[in-house]
């Protein structure tokens, strides 16, 4: 029989301590080891525990979740699962600077409401734990240094005029856990004047995707922004799948935004995968990211046999090794690449096949 995943709560409210600990405990393959009330008590357990996982709070005395999740990621790497309680601006940016800095996901805080909804958030909360307790996670370096200031202001980029459907090139990232620091890494590594229109699909909590746009745009040279109904695609332009709609296109080109039923995981990478396929056959590029399931492989499979470019993350650089696996067992990866040589390739590939910027 495996040992109970060792679980460590941090969090400045003792209520919310309890309430998670309460639900955590209900499960036998969890047992809570410790709590902490800030991120410099939590550096000391963290040390003292050696947990499997740590959920973070974002907003904390003394040490914020930032720095608390730099430090612990710096000198005791460990599985960190990012809780906020508010959706504001301010706190979805330091979401995602914890995510950037080595935090592998980000769910809201379980709020006290009716039974039902409590219920659905133990459900889910102790699911995402499971997964990522397991999860093998290296040293980020850069709670070492000085680290790079995420508020800056986004560079500056020109708005390409739109370009007629099916006469441009269209890469579609798909992504899951782990994958919103290596989306916007690629994201960033991409110029100004890229000749390509970007998609983007990326599994994350509800309510966090508005959020995650803006993060990305701190760093990127090309115009990011939520995916709306009726768009026309343009080059050297990134649209986000929003939160739980699928992502295709209408007759005509323009996006069409659903959110069909029987779907399990909305938005589906597969869906808007196997849409730009149909559409943009040859011209298409996908890519998929690090991530668990088979999300998006069937997707990269409409792609290559439309004579498109597939790409996959490789397994060294990858959070989780599922999504990409499922595409490369079957057959229908071109390229299996580290982020970094991701960006290379798109860059290529487009300045190459269709003389877009490079």
């Amino acid at each position: 029989m495996t040992h109970p995943l060792r679980i460590l709560i941090v969090d400045d409210s003792a209520l919310m301590r309890r309430l998670i600990r309460t639900m955590l405990e209900q499960d036998p393959e969890l047992t809570v080891v410790g709590e902490a009330a800030d991120g410099r008590e939590a550096l000391a357990r963290v040390a003292e525990l050696r947990p499997d996982l740590i959920t973070l709070d974002v907003r904390m005395p003394v040490m914020d979740g930032v720095e608390t999740t730099r430090q612990i990621m710096a000198y005791q790497p460990t599985p960190i699962l990012v809780l906020t309680a508010s959706l504001s601006r301010y706190d979805i940016d330091i979401t995602f600077q914890m995510l950037d800095s080595g935090a592998l996901d980000v769910m809201e805080k379980p709020a006290l409401g009716n039974n039902a909804a409590l219920e659905r958030a133990r459900v889910a909360l102790i699911r995402k734990i499971k997964l990522l307790a397991r999860v093998k996670v290296v040293t980020h370096l850069r709670g070492r240094r000085k680290v790079h200031d995420l508020n800056a202001e986004p560079l500056p980029a020109p708005t390409p005029a739109p370009r007629p459907a099916g006469k441009i090139p269209v890469v579609v990232i798909g992504a899951s856990t782990g994958g919103p620091r290596v989306v916007q890494q690629i994201l960033a590594g991409l110029p100004a004047n890229y000749g390509a229109a970007v998609l983007v699909v990326q599994h994350i909590a509800q309510g966090f995707s508005a959020g995650m746009v803006e993060w990305m745009r701190t760093r990127s040279a090309m115009p990011i922004r939520l995916a709306q109904a009726g768009e026309v695609l343009q080059i050297g332009n990134v649209l986000v799948a929003p939160d739980r709609l699928d992502m295709t296109f209408e007759p005509d080109g323009r996006i069409k935004l659903s959110d069909h039923p029987l779907l399990l995981q909305r938005p589906s990478i597969d869906v808007t995968m196997q849409a730009v396929a149909e559409l943009y056959a040859s011209q298409s590029i996908g890519v998929l990211l690090t991530g668990m399931g088979r999300d998006g492989a069937m997707g990269m499979r409409a792609i290559r046999r439309a004579g498109g470019y597939t790409i996959a993350q490789d397994e060294a650089s990858c959070t989780i090794f599922g999504m990409p696996k499922a595409a490369i067992d079957l057959g229908v990866v071109e390229a299996i690449l580290p982020p970094e040589k991701i960006i290379e390739a798109l860059i290529n590939r487009v300045a190459t096949k269709w003389g877009g910027a490079g």
